[in-house]
């Protein structure tokens, strides 16, 4: 039986070499932390190192791009869907990059360590396995959820904190139909500051209005349909002292009340590179100017948030929940 395992193991490592020696294939992600139900991007890079051109197809009856995604344990995660690509032409010394989401293909039910790598088909010759790459899968902190009906189903909606980056801190939100098992929507609004809440709304249409805190007198607007699919955004700030806040009339719609609206198309630091400059500059004292009395605009009339038409409800790709 050894022998046997051992002779197995000798052809397979044999058919590897062959297809190595046409083959060179490299995966990486973005990032290295990923907040649970978010798309893990995977960027694969495939070249042709032979002297001959490459055709990668379905036409054997496999995919000629698979994944092989494990735990930390290295206990392999359960394959929900079968991926499948387009056929790719390879000219010799060609490389080409793909990205694939690998969140609807796999579940990823659980925060923990992952690791992911390619595995390419290629009929008659073998597979190529790439390296693996390292990732985390972590629940970040909800700081705010409500449960309203929708169609006919309870649908979940919560705001969540999460790091992608080190410096770096977003406000996340997330609309589940659990009745379903399904998640409509998992996205970044946009970062946010520490220890402050943002301020929540939901208007008669169904609308999710959102304002957020993204620096000193600095507020990002939301506005995003029943199915999380974002249809605004707008940047307004502290104006005579008073910070913006949502309100709501008496017939239910939802206003940014007080703050001025900035210029769409007026630059502005993010939040992190803000928070770098005030870093860069910690050692610098600089010299006061001379005051100079600044003028008073007219205060701005508190505007109703511009409603649109009700749009068609397009549900994001479904993954599956636990």
């Amino acid at each position: 039986m050894r022998h046997l395992a051992a002779l197995g193991a000798l052809c397979f490592l044999a058919t590897t070499s062959l297809v190595t020696a046409q083959l060179q294939v490299s995966v990486q992600t973005e990032r290295s932390d990923f907040l649970l139900y978010e798309r893990v991007d995977l960027h694969v890079t495939i070249t042709n190192v032979g002297e001959s051109d490459l055709v990668l197809n379905n036409d054997e009856g496999h995919p000629w791009l698979s994944f092989l995604v494990t735990k930390r344990n290295r206990l392999p995660v359960r394959q929900e869907r079968r991926s499948t690509f387009r056929s790719i032409n390879l000219k010799a010394g060609e490389t080409k990059t793909l990205k694939a989401d690998l969140t609807p293909l796999y579940s990823f039910r659980e925060e923990g360590d992952y690791n992911a790598a390619a595995v390419i088909n290629l009929p008659g010759q073998g597979d190529i396995v790439s390296d693996s790459v390292p990732f985390v899968v972590l629940r970040g902190r909800q700081v705010w959820m409500q449960h309203r009906p929708v169609n006919g189903s309870q649908r979940a909606y919560s705001l969540i904190r999460f790091s992608p980056q080190p410096d770096k801190t977003d406000l996340y939100l997330r609309v589940e139909d659990p009745s379903a098992n399904l998640i409509l929507a998992n996205l970044s609004l946009g970062e946010v500051v520490a220890y402050i809440d943002p301020d929540v709304n939901f208007d008669p249409q169904g609308n999710l209005h959102v304002l957020q805190p993204i620096a000193s007198g600095t507020y990002l607007y939301s506005r995003a349909d029943q199915d999380g699919k974002v249809v605004h955004q707008g940047i307004f700030k502290t104006f005579q002292s008073q910070a913006p806040r949502l309100a709501k009339l008496e017939d239910g719609n939802v206003i940014v009340l007080g703050g001025m609206e900035e210029n769409p198309n007026t630059s502005r630091e993010t939040l992190s590179q803000g928070q770098q400059k005030a870093s860069a500059q910690a050692d610098q004292v600089p010299q006061p100017p001379a005051a100079q009395p600044e003028p008073q605009p007219e205060p701005p009339v508190a505007q109703p948030v511009t409603q649109p038409e009700a749009p068609v409800a397009q549900p994001v790709a479904p993954s599956s929940t636990p």
